[in-house]
Formats: structure tokens, sequence, C-alpha cells
């Protein structure tokens, strides 16, 4: 319902206010609590809100909710609250009215967000923000983070190669990075209040949550550890006093059946309990031998416990588990140029080995281009050739890949309020992740990699929030501590042939189209133990209505230390790696500290109601990193006099040294308009960040720079690189951004969002190319979603495209292993049934609509790849494979829900 009381004059506090000026706010019943939303000032008493207004409410019966800021608004603001809550309970119509917020807030509308560490209407909040509630994510059929991409221009999420489609890269305005076990994301991710440092399984899933926050730009002064891109933020659904619950079921084309059920009910007054269960299964679409590339399986269980014995304390329990299970990334190869310019001869390690095998095995030999054994001409079918278990060309179960994950959180939030103004609150987490995985590098059966991380943390989160000066001055300050134990074993399995054909020497070697047999190479263990504190404070101060003052800062100190192991790999009688004589391995460690101060100030003006404009300056960083290579023993560079390296482990410790810290400078001004008595809402953004020591994953030549005692050929370095973290300078990114919002009637809504970006490479080192992977741009979405009432029930109809445009790939110093992907749009639709008389919904969704056959990853395989590691090689595009990991194609599902 709705109800009048005066305005505040400053601050947050609902018990503040001017006499002669007034306020609509909207009141929602929580457990045991009543929370008011500001709607606007007004001179007169409103007009009541259209059914379209109520919908667009996401706190209904739930209340609003916030786990580190449970004091937000304050329960003992007697006076007002009985007033309101006398009038609440006297309207005949009110039980009906806030059913209908409940089931209506599908919508959109005024949204709560907490970016700022306190409660804010999403309208009046100073930052570039996407948030949309549980019933908003449900409307679009987003199931998943990566499906919420889609939906927030200037994030991309895509699929890691060993983790296949469960688990993510995050990219938020191109800032990103990490993976594996000592890698730091760009991108902080947070599950009720727990920050990640790394994903997997069904932790990417939107089941049962409140609302999903993404916050664009560096957010390292309230959230600190790497958010330098920015940060997602996802709230789940808190247990309530009322006893409630529902089951799901979801039948789909490709294997689809889903089960989900949620069950909720009080204990005693002051505890409740809310458990949540699924079981996800969806079956591949991509054929590779007699497995379908793209399935997963996932288990899950959620439990919470929220007991508030006081009107003053609240704490919330919860532990989550997931057992995720995927048969690897759906990789198909669009394109094999193996021609030389040598007429008659192929070259290329891995094209010869796979020439030898056909050859031996009786087959044609090897087409130069495209060969149909390899490049299959079908969108959804992928080369079937497998020669893990032997030469034979056959699809054999060798060559499954496989990508498994466990993963469990159990957090602790607690919030206390001190008094009327203040708020202690608090969240501990705990995670661990166990990911192990097997994937085929080149998606042709020459070679699996082992892919294996865990990972132990712990975070814990102290957080105080003040209203000083009577509301004029609000005040967040505390502290954060973060602890992450890491590892990850490797080793790859890799097939080779014989033959070995060169530039120089068209002929073939001898012994040509032999089995040279089975090599296992890059046999190490990689490890590190991270730890991390900040201290920060951010104050907002109040000028009346009109103008509010922001100003924030952060300290963090970040210590790691690294630890790297390596074995003798190869064949019998060939090693790929010599440790010193007499030790069996050769061990690395390495340590370093690292610290930094963030910092934000930000000034924004209210000139009218329904138009705010601000403007912000921040800065974010992110700890240095390690990445290192050991090198083989070598007997003639050993006795080389003055050779700085004994190839111990010891000295080559002292040469390792880490990446600098990332730091990102963001510059920042937007519009925030609700037009026409909020029929129209338009958001729009400018951007520009000054990024400095990027790090990112590289493709670096053997026998150059930092690799300069790998020689490329060797058994170290057969393809003539290796993949390494390094500095890549620094870069400048400008960009825009724009959501949008029509109200057309009072059930007819129309939104979408657009965002576009441009970097530019700067201080880079030589030879570094202005490639800026995994960030597609332009990017853009629209949709409209219509309620219609029928005799029987309500009707929701909900259609949707999202555009994303051409997307760099697979970073590196040159242009052989890079590729722009191409842009695609996908069509959505879902339409929903609930009927009146029985708990029962229905919904029929349907994905891809257009069956567009797109991708959504790409790896171009040039240069090293194809050459000998005797002869100079001829780059790509002269010669080159370019591999695709396929989106899904068309799909539809049903639906049944039932509430009870």
């Amino acid at each position: 319902m709705e109800c009048l009381r005066p305005c505040r004059t400053a601050g947050n506090a609902l018990n503040r206010c001017e006499i002669n000026t007034w306020e609509r706010y909207h009141l929602f019943v929580g457990h045991n609590s009543l929370a008011f939303v500001k709607v606007k000032n007004i001179i007169a008493p409103p007009r009541p809100p259209t059914k379209l207004e109520r919908a667009f409410d996401n706190r209904g019966r739930e209340g609003m909710r916030e786990d580190t800021m449970a004091g937000i608004w304050n329960r003992r603001r007697a006076a007002f609250v009985t007033s309101c809550a006398i009038m609440a309970l006297s309207a005949p119509a009110f039980a009906q009215d806030t059913e209908e917020d409940s089931e209506e807030s599908r919508l959109g509308g005024t949204i709560v967000v907490t970016a700022e560490r306190r409660a804010t209407d999403l309208q009046e909040t100073p930052l570039s923000i996407v948030a949309m509630t549980g019933e908003m994510i449900e409307a679009k059929g987003i199931e998943d983070l990566q499906d919420l991409a889609r939906y927030t221009p200037n994030l991309s999420i895509t699929p890691t190669r060993g983790g296949g489609n469960n688990s993510s890269n995050f990219v938020i305005r191109g800032i990103g990075g990490g993976g594996g076990a000592t890698g730091e994301r760009g991108v902080g991710l947070y599950i009720d209040g727990v920050f990640m440092p790394r994903t997997a399984g069904a932790v990417l899933r939107v089941m049962d949550v409140e609302r999903v926050e993404v916050l664009r730009g560096p957010q390292g002064t309230l959230f600190g550890r790497n958010s330098t891109g920015g940060a997602i933020r996802v709230f789940s659904q808190q247990p309530t006093n009322e006893f409630e619950g529902y089951a799901k079921l979801t039948l789909g084309n490709n294997g689809r059946h889903d089960l989900i059920g949620m069950l909720n009910f009080p204990l005693t007054d002051t505890l409740s309990v809310r458990m949540q269960g699924a079981y996800l299964n969806q079956e591949g679409y991509v054929t590779r031998g007699t497995e379908d590339l793209g399935a997963s399986s996932d288990t899950i269980g959620r439990f919470q416990a929220k007991w508030e014995p006081s009107d003053a304390f609240t704490a919330t329990l919860g532990m989550f588990y997931n057992e995720s299970r995927a048969n690897g990334t759906p990789y198909v190869m669009t394109e094999f140029d193996m021609r030389p310019g040598i007429e008659g001869v192929i070259q290329g390690n891995y094209a010869d080995w796979i020439n030898d095998a056909f050859k031996k095995a009786g087959q044609a030999p090897l087409a130069a281009y495209n060969d149909p054994r390899i490049v299959t001409g079908d969108p959804y079918t992928a080369s079937s050739l497998c020669f893990i278990d032997d030469f034979n060309p056959d699809y054999d179960a060798a060559c499954n890949q496989f990508s498994n994950d466990d993963f469990f959180q159990a957090d602790l939030n607690m919030s206390y309020d001190l008094s009327d103004t203040l708020t202690l609150s608090s969240v501990t987490g705990y995670s661990h992740l166990k990911h192990t995985g097997l994937t085929d590098f080149q998606v042709l059966g020459t070679e699996s990699r082992t892919d294996n991380v865990s990972s132990e943390v712990l975070y814990q989160e102290v957080q105080l929030n003040a209203e000083l000066f009577d509301g004029m001055f609000d005040l967040v300050t505390g502290g954060s501590y973060f602890w992450e134990d890491s590892f990850s074993p490797g080793e790859n399995l890799t097939r080779r042939g014989t033959s070995t054909f060169t530039p120089q020497s068209p002929g073939p070697a001898s012994n040509p189209n032999g089995d040279a047999g089975l090599f296992r190479t890059a046999v190490s263990d990689i490890g590190q133990v991270s730890k991390s504190y900040g201290l920060f404070a951010s104050g907002t101060l109040h000028f009346g209505d009109l103008v509010n003052l922001t100003g924030g800062v952060r300290r963090a100190w970040d210590s790691k230390s690294y630890e790297q192991e390596r074995f003798p790999g190869g064949n019998p009688g060939t090693p790929d790696f010599t440790p010193v004589p007499g030790t069996a391995s050769t061990h690395v460690s390495s340590s370093a500290n690292f610290s930094a101060w963030d910092w934000r100030g930000t000034v924004d003006i209210t000139p009218a109601d329904g138009i705010m404009a601000y403007a912000t300056v921040s800065k974010a960083y992110k700890a240095g990193s390690f990445s290192y290579s050991i090198t083989s023993y070598n007997a003639a560079n050993a006795t080389r006099p003055n050779n700085p390296i004994d190839y111990s482990g010891a000295a080559q410790s002292l040469l390792i040294n880490p990446i600098p810290n990332e730091k990102v400078i963001n510059y920042e001004a937007g519009l925030r308009l609700e037009l026409f008595d909020g029929v129209l809402r338009l958001n729009p953004t400018i951007f520009r960040m000054d990024f400095t020591n990027r790090q990112a994953a590289v493709q670096v030549t053997c026998g150059t720079g930092a690799l300069a005692n790998i020689p490329a050929g060797g058994a170290q370095c057969p393809v003539g690189f290796l993949i390494q973290v390094q500095n890549q300078g620094d870069v400048k990114l400008e960009g825009v951004e724009l959501d949008a919002q029509i109200q057309m009637s009072d059930n007819f809504l129309i939104d979408g969002s657009f965002a576009a970006f441009k970097p530019t490479l700067i201080n880079a080192p030589a030879g570094t190319v202005n490639l800026f992977p995994d960030a597609p741009s332009p990017t853009f979405n629209v949709g409209a979603t219509y309620i219609a009432d029928t005799p029987d029930g309500e009707l929701t109809l909900n259609a949707s495209y999202a555009y994303l445009g051409k997307m760099e790939t697979h970073p590196s110093l040159g242009t052989d292993s890079s590729y722009t992907l191409p842009s695609y749009g996908l069509l959505n639709a879902r339409i929903q049934y609930a009927l009146n008389d029985y708990p029962v919904t229905f919904t029929l969704a349907g994905t891809n609509l257009a069956n567009k056959a797109y991708a959504t990853y790409g790896q171009r395989f040039g240069g090293g790849f194809w050459d000998s590691g005797a002869g100079t090689g001829l780059a790509a595009p002269l010669r080159s494979a370019l591999a695709v990991v396929r989106g899904r194609p068309r799909e539809v599902s049903l639906t049944f829900r039932y509430d009870f």
C-alpha cells in the first residue's frame, strides 16, 4: 500500500522530516518489520499506484534485505510505523494488494540496491549499476550468470577451455583476467556477501535469488579485492516466518530435465529455515565420436537458518553444496589450412603426425585445406579423430573429456543495531572447491591436458554503518580479511608421429609415417597461499535534497607465497625436462608483498524530481602475480663461464620476479532520469578508464625475453611458444552505457540497454598489438513484457533480443593466434500462465528461437603449432587452424510449478 510521511532533511533516517514537505512511500510488510521505500517528493497526496508500479516493487512480503546491512531501516521508528501500520491493517484490500505487489514484482521498477554498502534507490545511486530482482530474472528466462551477461552491456562471461560450460571468465568494461590456481580476476564475485576467487558449476546458477547487482567500473574502495573492472553480487532469498514452498519440474529438448524444490518454515517465533534442492540435467549438442559435448549435470543443496531473537539482532547461517559434472567444452574445428606454399608438402608438427596416422591406417593422406575428417562442415559436429589410445585415428573413449566440480560454501551473516543510528554487521565465509578436468587442447585427438585446481578460502568482513549529525552524514567503515590456499597439478599427454617436414627440406624425415609413441609432458605442481587485509571508510555528506558529496578510501595489503615443482616427462629415452643431476625434480619458490591505496570521490545533484546527475573519480588495484617456466638442466650451458643460472631450484627461485600491481583509475559521469511521471526511465553513463600494468596470459616465443633460456623446438617448447602471464602495458578505455525503460501502459513494459567502448594501447612492450580479448563491443538488448488478466488466471508474455558485437579472443604478443569472434544476436521468448484458483503455474520458454549457429569463443592455432622445431616456419594466416566454442542451438522447455 501507500502512505504519506514528512520527508527527511538529509541522510537515510526515515524518522527525520520537515513538516511542510512530504514524500510518497510504499509500505511493505516484512518479517516482524515494516519497510518504507521512497517513490518521489510530492506536494499533495498522490494518486494510487498503478498495477505496473506495484509490479515494479521488489520487496513484497520478503521485505528489504541485505546480509551485511540489516540495519538499513530501523524498526524502532515507532510513531510513524505504528500510524501507517494501523492504516494498513484497517484497509480491507490490504492483504490482496500486498499479495499483488509480491506476485507482480517480475517487471522491474523501484529497486533497492546496496552498492554503497547502504540501501539506496537504484535511480538515486551515483554508480553504473544493472540490478535485477528474482522476478525480473525469471521473466527474462535468465538461468545462470552467462545468460545475465547478455542483458548486461559491458559484462562478458565466457566459458573456459578446460571448464567447459560450467566454469567461466568474467570481464567488465574489458577488464578481467584470472584462471588456474594462481590467477587473479579483475571482477569480484560475491555470493551472499562472501568473496569467491574462483568459480565452478552451479555457483553460476541464479536459483531462488532475491536480486543480482552488477557494478560496472572499479569498486576498490568499498569492495576491495580484485574489483578493478567491477563486481557481481548475488543475494539469495532469505528465510521468512511463513510456511511456504514450491516444486518445479522442467522438461525440454536436448535431454533437459530439471527438478527444483524449496521449503521454508518457522521453527519458533524467532528461528526460520529455508531449504532448496535441485537436480539439473542437460545433454550435449555438439557430437564428437560417441559423446555429445556441452552436457552437464548438477546436484545442488542449500540450507539457510535465520535467527532474530530481537528487533536489534539478526543472524543468518547458510550452507551450499554443488556437485557438477560436465563433459568438456563444445569446440568445433571450422578451419584447417595447412597450405605451406610448397606444392605437395604438408608442414607442421601436429599435421605431420595426423598424416602419419592416416597413412599407417591405410587411409588417404591429410588434405591441405579443410580435410572433411577434421572440418566436418556441420556446425554441431566435431572431428572424431582420436590418437591418445593408439595410432589408429578411430574415435575411442580415451579422448572423452570431462570437467568435474565439487563446491561447498558456508557463510554466517550477522547484524546488530547498536542504536537508532549505528549498525554493526559481520560476514564470515568458508569455501572449498575441487575441480578436475581433461580437455583436448587442439580438438584433434592428438593431445589431452589435465585441468585440476583445488582452492580453500576463508573470508571475514566487519562493517559499521552510522547516521551522524541528525542524518546529514552517512558513514560506513570496516575491515576485511581473505585467505586462500590453492593448488594445481598438471600434465599433458601427446601422441606423436615420426615424420617432420620443414620449409628447407620438403622431403620426409627418416622413418616416415610411424608412431613415435605417447609423450607425457609438462608434469608440474603449482601452489600458492594468498592473504589479503583491508581497512576502508566511506562517507556521504547531504546538503538537503539537492547535493550529496561522497568520499572514500581503502588501504589494502596482499601477500603471496608461490611454489612450483616440475618432474621429468616425455617418452623413455627422450625426456621433455631434465632436473639437475642427482635430483628427481626441480622446485622453485618465491613470495612477495603488495599494497596500495584505493579511493573514490563522487558528487551527485538532484535539481528536480526525477533528475539526478553525478560525476565520480575512483581507483582500484589488483595485486601482482607470479608466472614462471622452470628451465631444464643443460650441461653445456651449466659450464659456460659467467652463466648466472646453475639450473638448481634455489638459483632459479632468485630469478622469479612478480608481475607488478594492476591499477585502474575511472572517470565517470551519468544521468539518472525518470520523466513523464515515471513513464520513461533513462540512465546514460560515459566513462574513461586508465588501466596500468595490465596482466594477461600471452603467447611468448621460446628463446626470447623471459623464455630466453628455453629454446624453440626443444623438448620443453616443441611448438615454439609457451603461455605466460605478463605485463602488457597500459590501456586507455573510453565508453558509453545506456539503460532505458518505457512503461507503455499499466501492464506493458519495454526495456533495453546499450554499451560500447574503445581500448587504446599505450606504453606496451615491443611487438604487442592492440588486442583486447573477451570484451565484445558494441552490445545491446531490448525486451518487452506484457501482463494480461484472464477469467482463470494471469498471463505473462516476454520477448527479448540480445546482441553481442565482435570480440577478440586469445591474447598474444603477435597476431598468429588471435581471432575476432563474429557478432551475433539471440531471440528468446517466454509465456507464463498462473491459475487463479490453484497454486499452479505453467511456463513455455524458448531460447535462440532463430536457431542461430553462433560461437561464444574462438581459438586460432597459428605459428608454432604447425612449424617443425627445425624449420623457420610460415606464419598464419598462410597456415593455421581455427576452433570455436558453439553456443546452444534452439531449445524449448515446459515448466510446471506448484506452490504451497
